[in-house]
């Protein structure tokens, strides 16, 4: 089976695809690619997955064979963390042994190249050529003892100057002084002994929970979502705290919950801040957001006068303008973002933080200041639909059936379309689009619809259902 690098690196199930044979080759290409670079030295994590520490282990002695030199951390890492480290200690790349928010069968590897982004197609593109190439009985290890000796091994901390980098984007004393009391999800993941030692630094009262590892992730998937985190909501409404704030399984993502419980999608949260940075923080300059993000967040940036950008769906996309263009903030609708001055990746952590400094600034609770963002804007009734299909034809089916959706539609037209990243069609009210497309990781179709009037928006999904009886 080809091995094939999605929107977010490669991933695949344990024991099927993603094997110690298959993670060789992968880290032989990559090792390939350095040399050819002229890379020398790379930052080797993992997430909190199972085996992880194995497959870490059989990916430094592959690079450390090849003269490479691995600086890696004695605990899981955050995929941000490992962008920070890049930067900071100026190295080659970063390889993350990590699936991110998949299910507990998959594992991953995402690589970094030498500025701290997701790897642009065209690097991935480039190893993917070269695993083509590569005879696995060829693939020379070193183990971890000779290479420590021969200075081609080390073990790092990068954590003290991770959250330095983060006290001088985030106003911790402004939080401190808030007295707000945070229940802190970390989903078993990454995010361990990250999001938890910062907030209890910063928080008049914490709960911390699902913070030890667990390769399960409690039976699901490692992903803050609303499924997810709905099982707090009670406990935040009856025991009055602030907010619920949460990372995914390599803390790249983030899922809120506000002061009564209800989930806060990330579409809102990123029209949320980018408003947060304009108004509070005298921020200026773009914001960017892929394809398949509300445009919530562009009608903060007219309001300040500021252009918006938009990119394909892929954080590597918005790592491109972010440091372009050095966009206030960047977003994504599936939970990740990042600033100007700060790592070209998705940084759930910083979000949460970013959160809590918002609710500091604006002296109100975030159920208040959703309903003011609301006043001020209006609505934007979005939603997405996920749908598995289990061959290739059976999507091809499905995508052709969307070249006919205007005959699904009931006094709605299409005024324009667009196929820059999937099908994206918009009509003639309310500001209302849609936008179908296949995931990068996962075999799976997404539907993204957005209006800004709630009837209009179930005109929309009654024409998805009608196309496609997968369509729940």
């Amino acid at each position: 089976m080809k091995i094939k690098f999605g929107t977010s690196g490669w991933r695949a199930i344990m024991g099927d695809q993603f094997t110690f044979s298959n993670v060789k080759i992968v880290t032989q290409a990559i090792a390939e690619y350095l040399k050819k670079n002229g890379g020398r030295k790379v930052i080797v994590a993992r997430d909190t997955r199972f085996m992880t520490e194995n497959y870490a282990q059989l990916v430094a002695e592959v690079l450390a064979a090849n003269g490479i030199k691995v600086l890696m951390p004695e605990n899981p890492t955050p995929t941000p963390v490992v962008s920070y480290a890049i930067r900071h200690y100026k190295l080659d790349g970063g390889i993350n042994i990590t699936a991110s928010h998949n299910p507990p069968e998959y594992c991953g590897i995402k690589f970094n190249p030498s500025d701290g982004s997701p790897a642009p197609t065209e690097v991935t593109s480039e190893i993917e050529k070269l695993i083509e190439k590569i005879d696995e009985r060829k693939i020379p290890l070193m183990n971890l003892r000779e290479a420590s000796s021969k200075d081609l091994f080390e073990i790092i901390d990068p954590k003290p100057d991770y959250f330095k980098a983060l006290s001088e984007l985030i106003d911790i004393e402004r939080i401190k002084s808030a007295g707000l009391r945070v229940i802190a999800d970390l989903l078993y993941g990454s995010s361990i002994g990250y999001l938890d030692d910062l907030c209890q630094t910063i928080c008049s009262d914490l709960d911390v929970v699902h913070n030890y590892r667990n390769p399960y992730f409690g039976g699901g998937r490692p992903e803050p979502d609303e499924t997810r985190l709905s099982e707090f909501s009670s406990r935040i409404k009856n025991l009055n705290w602030d907010v619920l704030i949460s990372t995914d399984g390599d803390a790249d993502r983030f899922g809120i919950l506000d002061n009564n419980g209800e989930f806060v999608k990330p579409n809102e949260i990123i029209a949320l801040l980018a408003y947060h940075l304009y108004k509070n923080k005298g921020k200026i300059g773009p914001v960017a957001r892929t394809i398949a993000t509300s445009h919530a967040v562009d009608a903060v940036a007219h309001t300040f006068k500021q252009k918006v950008l938009e990119t394909p769906v892929g954080f590597k996309f918005l790592a491109t303008v972010l440091m372009s263009e050095n966009a206030v903030i960047a977003g994504e609708e599936s939970g990740g973002l990042s600033i100007a001055n700060h790592v070209p990746e998705k940084d759930g952590i910083l979000a949460c933080l970013l959160v809590l400094e918002m609710i500091a600034y604006e002296k109100k609770s975030l159920s208040e200041i959703r309903k003011q963002f609301e006043k001020e804007y209006g609505k934007f009734n979005n939603t997405r639909i996920d749908i598995d299909f289990q061959s290739d034809e059976e999507k091809k089916q499905f995508l052709d059936k969307f070249k006919n959706i205007e005959d699904y539609l009931v006094n709605l037209k299409i005024v324009d379309e667009d196929s820059v990243d999937g099908m994206r069609y918009f009509f003639d009210k309310d500001g209302s689009w849609l936008l179908v497309r296949p995931s990068g990781t996962e075999p799976i179709v997404r539907i993204y619809l957005e209006s800004r009037d709630l009837q209009t928006l179930q005109t929309m999904l009654s024409a998805v259902r009608k196309i496609s009886r997968y369509a729940e």
